[in-house]
C-alpha cells in the first residue's frame, strides 16, 4: 500500500490542478468538439423542421425591410397548407407609417392562424447565476431595491403559471407592436448567450419569457402554458399523449449540432410564395409545398449584412435563425448535448491522473512509458465514442492535461528519487574508496616494514607486523567486496561484449572452448547420420540437437524430444512406438508414437544410457532398418527419422560393464560430439549471464562483485543451474525495486564459495602462506578453492611471484619476505627455492649474446600456462637478466 501513496497523491493534485484551469481549457475543449462533430460527419435533421429563409435575391426584389404584405401573404400560405406551427425571426416592433394597411393584414392573418410565434429580444441581460423565485403581486411582502424583483401578472395571454426558477434577467424588452402581440399565438425571445447557450427563460420585472424555440414547440405540440412545467433542472410538456422532458442545467441547454444549414430542409421565401401559387393555379409546384403539411416552419432572414451569424463547431457563420432550428431538432430528438457532471469528470481526472503516475513510478520496464499514453488514447477513445453513441461532451482536454501533468509529475519525482538515491549509494562508495585506499595504503607500508626487519632480531615485532597485515587484509576484503558490489559490471548488452557469437540459440565466446563444437555442429548437421551428444547434464545437450535439426534438410519437419530415463520401460515403448486399442489396459484407442509423429523429421532421445537391455534390443531394429511395431500391433511400420541420442554416462564404461549394447553403442557413435562443462567455459559465462539478464526483460544488471563470484563458481549444474540463479537473483532484486543484482540475491552456497571478491591470486596466495607453502599446499590450495586444477594454482604462484620480483626491485631476499610474510627461516627457505627454480627457468633461454628481439621472442614457450596479467612481468624478470640487473 506504501508504494501507493506518491502516486494518489500526485493524481489529487494533478485533477485539482487541472479543475482550476477548467476556463482556459474551455476554449480548447471548444475546438476538440468541433473535432468531434467532423470526425461524427453531417447528419440529417428531423424532417418536421422546415426553415423559409428571406435571401439577398428576396431583399432585391421585395424591397428592405420586407413589406409586411408579403408576411402576411407567406401566413396566410403556409395556414392553407396546414403548417402546424410558424415562427417568424422578424421584430415587428413598429408600426408601418408608409403602409397602415399592411399592418392590419399582418394583425388579420396572424390572429387567423393561431399558430404563430413571433419574436422578441432583450436588449441587455443583466444578471446570470441567480435562482429568482415567483410570489405573488398581492404578498404583503416588500423588498428592497437591490433585493429579488416580485413577479406581476399582466393577462394571462403570456404568462407561465408553472415557471418558478429562473436563472436569468434581462431588460429593454422589445416586442411586437401590441395589435400583432395579443394577435400571435406566442411570443419568445431570440437572446444567444455569450457561450452561444439559450437560456430557456428570460424574465423582467413584469413578464417570463420562453425562448423562441421552447414557444414554437409549445404550439407545435398544442399545449396550454399552464401544462408546461419547468424547475431549474428539467422542462416537461406533452405532445401527443407523451410526455417530451428537456434537461438543463441553470436553465440553459447545450445544443447538439446536426450539421450545417444543410442539415435541414430549407427553402427560399420567394420559392415557397411561387411554389404555392404554382399549386393553387393546377400547376406542378417547383418545390413540393403541400409536404408542408404538420410542420414546423421557421422564416427568418439569412441574407449577407442582414441577420446575425456566430462562430459555431460546425460553421464558423451559423446563422442565428438556424440555432432556433438546432433547438427544435434536439428537443424532439431528445437529442440535447449532455454535460458531464464535474464530480464524475473530478473522479475520471482522479482516475486517468493515477493511471498515468502509477506506472511511471511503479513499473521497471519501457511500459511504464506506454500505459499512460495507453491510458490517455484510452480516454480520447470513450470521450469520442460517448459523443457519438449517447450525445455526452466528456471533456477531453483535461483528461488529456490531467494526463499529462501526472506522468511528468510522476517521472520528475522519480528522477529526483532517483537521484537522490543515486547521490547517497556514490556518497556511501566513496567512504568505502576512501577507507579502503587508507587500508591499503597502511597495509603496503606495514610489508615494507615487515620485509625491512631481520627476522632474528626482530621476531616480536615481525608477529605484530603479520597480525596487523592480516587483520587490515581481512577488512580491505571486507571493504573491497562492498565496494564491487556497488558498482555495474559492463554486460549491459551483447553488442558490448568482445566475441561474442550466437548460433542457432546457443551463446558462446568465439575462440572459446565451443568454438570447436559449433564447427562440428556445422560440419554434420547436413547429414542424416545418427548423432551422440556427451556431455554433464546442463550442458545444453538439447539445444544442441534442435540446432543440428535447424540446420539440417529436415528443419521444416517435426522435432520430437523423448526423455527416455523418466518413463519405465513399458510406458517408454508406448511412447516410442505407440499402442494399438486394447494392447494394454487403459488403451482405449490407438495411439500414435513418438518415432511416427517425428517421421521425415528428427527424434532426439535424452538420458540414452537409462534404458535397459530389452529396451536397447528393441531399439535396435529402428536403428537398423527404421521399422518397428506397435505395441500390441502386428503390422510393421517404417518411418524414416533422424535419431540424435544424448547421455550424461559414460557409455563405453557401460558396454564394458555388460550393461550397455555393444551394437546399439556403435549404431548410436556415428558421430560423436561432447559439450564441454561450464566450468571449462570461462569465457562464455559473463556472455551466458546478460543472455539470461535479456530474457527476463533486459533492464537488470549485475554488480562486479556477482560477476566475479558467478565466473569462478563451479557449476556442477552448468548451463542450467546458472540460469536457475540468474532467475532466481532477478527476482530477488525485483522484490527490492533494484536494477542491480547484488551478493545478497545469491544463495549462501554460491556466495561462499565465491570467498568475496578477494582476486583469484590473493586468494591462492593467502591459502599457501596458511599452509607454509608446504610440499601439499597447491594441491590443497587447489581443493580448497573449489576444485580448482593444481597447475593453475601454480601459475598463479609463479606470476605473483614474478611480479613481487619486479616491484621489489629484483631483490631476491626482501621477494621471499614480502611473499611469505613470515619470520619462519624454514617457511623463507621454501619459498626461496621456488622463486629461484622460476628465475633459473627464464635464465636458461636469456642469452646475452643473443639480441635481445630473439631473446624476448624464445620466451614464448614461457608463457603458455600463465595468466595474461603476469606476462609482462616475466618479459621484465628476462629482461632485467639480459641486462645483467639480477643473476643466479
Amino acid at each position: 500500500m506504501k508504494r501507493l501513496i506518491i502516486p494518489t497523491l500526485i493524481a489529487f493534485g494533478s485533477s485539482l490542478l487541472v479543475l482550476l484551469l477548467s476556463a482556459p481549457l474551455s476554449s480548447v475543449e471548444d475546438h476538440i468538439t468541433s473535432l468531434k462533430y467532423r470526425v461524427r460527419g453531417e447528419q440529417k435533421a428531423d424532417s418536421n423542421i422546415v426553415i423559409v429563409y428571406i435571401d439577398n435575391d428576396a431583399i432585391k426584389e421585395l424591397g428592405w425591410p420586407v413589406r409586411r404584405n408579403y408576411h402576411a401573404l407567406m401566413i396566410n400560405a403556409l395556414t392553407e397548407l396546414n403548417a402546424k406551427a410558424i415562427g417568424i425571426d422578424v421584430l415587428f416592433e413598429n408600426r408601418s407609417l408608409e403602409y397602415p394597411e399592411y399592418d392590419q393584414l399582418l394583425q388579420h392573418v396572424v390572429a387567423g392562424a393561431h399558430n404563430v410565434v413571433l419574436s422578441s429580444y432583450f436588449g441587455k441581460l443583466i444578471l446570470s447565476g441567480w435562482k429568482l423565485a415567483r410570489v405573488d403581486e398581492n404578498s404583503s411582502t416588500k423588498h428592497a431595491a437591490d433585493s429579488t424583483p416580485a413577479w406581476g401578472r399582466v393577462g394571462e395571454a403570456f404568462d407561465y403559471p408553472q415557471v418558478s426558477d429562473i436563472y436569468r434577467l434581462g431588460d429593454e424588452l422589445h416586442l411586437p407592436m401590441p395589435e400583432l402581440l395579443h394577435a400571435a399565438g406566442g411570443i419568445g425571445h431570440v437572446n444567444v448567450e455569450e457561450d452561444r447557450t439559450l437560456s430557456l427563460f428570460i424574465a423582467n420585472e413584469k413578464l417570463i419569457i420562453p425562448s423562441f424555440g421552447i414557444e414554437v414547440l409549445r404550439v407545435y405540440c398544442d399545449a396550454k402554458r399552464d401544462n408546461l412545467r419547468y424547475d431549474h433542472e428539467t422542462l416537461a410538456l406533452r405532445r401527443e399523449g407523451k410526455l417530451l422532458e428537456i434537461h438543463t442545467e441553470d436553465g440553459k441547454v447545450d445544443l447538439n449540432y446536426a450539421g450545417r444549414m444543410s442539415s435541414f430542409t430549407i427553402y427560399p421565401f420567394l420559392e415557397i410564395l411561387r411554389s404555392y401559387d404554382e399549386l393553387r393555379t393546377g400547376r406542378t409546384p417547383t418545390i413540393p409545398v403541400q409536404n408542408l403539411k404538420d410542420k414546423i416552419i421557421l422564416i427568418g432572414v439569412i441574407a449577407e449584412g442582414r441577420s446575425e451569424t456566430f462562430t459555431m463547431p460546425v460553421d464558423p457563420r451559423f446563422p442565428a435563425l438556424g440555432l432556433h432550428a438546432v433547438f427544435l431538432d434536439n428537443a424532439l430528438r431528445s437529442g440535447f448535448l449532455k454535460t458531464t457532471p464535474t464530480w464524475v469528470v473530478y473522479v475520471l481526472c482522479l482516475l486517468v491522473a493515477f493511471g498515468c503516475a502509477a506506472p511511471a513510478l511503479l513499473l521497471k520496464s519501457s511500459a511504464r512509458m506506454y500505459v499512460p499514453i495507453g491510458v490517455v488514447v484510452f480516454a480520447i477513445l470513450i470521450s469520442f465514442a460517448l459523443f457519438f453513441t449517447s450525445v455526452l461532451v466528456l471533456p477531453l482536454a483535461s483528461l488529456i492535461v490531467v494526463g499529462l501533468v501526472a506522468t511528468t509529475a510522476s517521472l520528475f519525482y522519480k528522477h529526483r528519487y532517483v537521484r537522490e538515491q543515486l547521490k547517497s549509494v556514490l556518497s556511501e562508495k566513496d567512504r568505502i574508496v576512501s577507507e579502503l585506499r587508507d587500508k591499503e595504503a597502511k597495509v603496503a607500508m606495514l610489508e615494507r616494514e615487515l620485509v625491512s626487519f631481520e627476522s632474528k632480531k626482530s621476531a616480536d615485532r615481525t608477529n605484530e607486523l603479520l597480525e596487523e597485515i592480516r587483520r587490515y587484509k581481512a577488512e580491505i576484503h571486507a571493504l573491497s567486496s562492498k565496494k564491487d558490489d556497488m558498482e555495474e559490471a559492463v554486460i549491459t548488452g551483447a553488442e558490448t561484449i568482445s566475441g561474442m557469437e550466437q548460433f542457432e540459440g546457443i551463446v558462446y565466446e568465439g575462440g572459446g572452448a565451443m568454438q570447436s563444437v559449433i564447427v562440428f555442429i556445422s560440419k554434420i548437421a547436413g547429414s542424416d547420420a545418427t548423432v551422440l551428444i556427451l556431455g554433464e547434464s546442463g550442458t545444453g545437450k538439447e539445444m544442441v540437437a534442435r540446432a543440428i535439426h535447424k540446420r539440417s534438410s529436415r528443419a521444416q519437419k517435426a522435432f520430437v524430444a523423448v526423455n527416455c530415463g523418466a518413463l519405465s520401460e513399458s510406458l517408454l515403448e508406448s511412447e516410442l512406438f505407440g499402442h494399438e486399442k486394447g494392447a494394454f489396459t487403459g488403451a482405449v484407442k490407438d495411439k500414435l508414437g513418438r518415432f511416427e509423429l517425428a517421421d521425415g523429421g528428427t527424434i532426439f532421445l535424452d538420458e540414452i544410457g537409462e534404458v535397459n537391455e530389452a529396451f536397447q534390443l528393441k531399439l535396435l531394429r529402428v536403428l537398423q532398418e527404421g521399422e518397428f511395431e506397435r505395441v500390441g500391433g502386428t503390422k510393421t511400420i517404417k518411418v524414416n527419422v533422424r535419431v540424435v541420442a544424448a547421455t550424461n554416462k559414460d557409455l563405453k564404461q557401460l558396454v564394458n560393464e555388460k550393461k550397455f549394447r555393444e551394437d546399439v553403442f556403435y549404431r548410436l557413435n556415428v558421430l560423436a560430439l561432447e559439450l564441454p562443462p561450464l566450468q571449462e567455459r570461462q569465457g562464455d559465462i559473463p556472455l551466458l549471464i546478460n543472455h539470461f539478464l535479456q530474457k527476463e526483460g533486459g533492464e537488470m544488471k549485475v554488480s562486479k562483485n556477482v560477476l566475479d563470484t558467478l565466473q569462478n563458481y563451479s557449476w556442477r549444474g552448468n548451463i542450467r543451474e546458472l540460469e536457475s540463479v540468474m532467475k532466481r537473483a532477478v527476482l530477488l532484486s525485483k522484490a527490492d525495486k533494484r536494477t542491480m543484482i547484488n551478493m545478497k540475491d545469491l544463495s549462501d552456497e554460491i556466495a561462499s564459495a565465491a570467498k568475496g571478491s578477494i582476486a583469484i591470486e590473493d586468494q591462492i596466495l593467502e591459502s599457501l602462506r596458511e599452509k607454509g607453502f608446504s610440499r601439499s599446499a597447491i594441491s590443497e590450495t587447489a581443493d580448497e578453492l573449489g576444485g580448482l586444477n593444481r597447475g593453475t594454482v601454480a601459475e598463479h604462484l609463479r606470476g605473483v611471484c614474478l611480479k613481487a620480483f619486479v616491484e621489489h626491485t629484483y631483490n631476491l631476499d626482501t621477494t621471499v619476505r614480502y611473499i611469505s610474510l613470515s619470520n619462519d627461516n624454514a617457511v623463507n627457505d621454501r619459498v626461496r627455492k621456488k622463486l629461484q627454480e622460476y628465475l633459473a627457468n627464464i635464465a636458461d633461454v636469456t642469452d646475452i649474446s643473443q639480441p635481445w628481439d630473439v631473446v624476448r621472442a624464445s620466451l614464448k614457450p614461457k608463457t603458455k600456462n600463465l595468466p595474461q596479467k603476469y606476462h609482462a612481468h616475466l618479459e621484465q624478470v628476462a629482461e632485467a637478466c639480459y641486462r645483467c640487473v639480477w643473476h643466479t
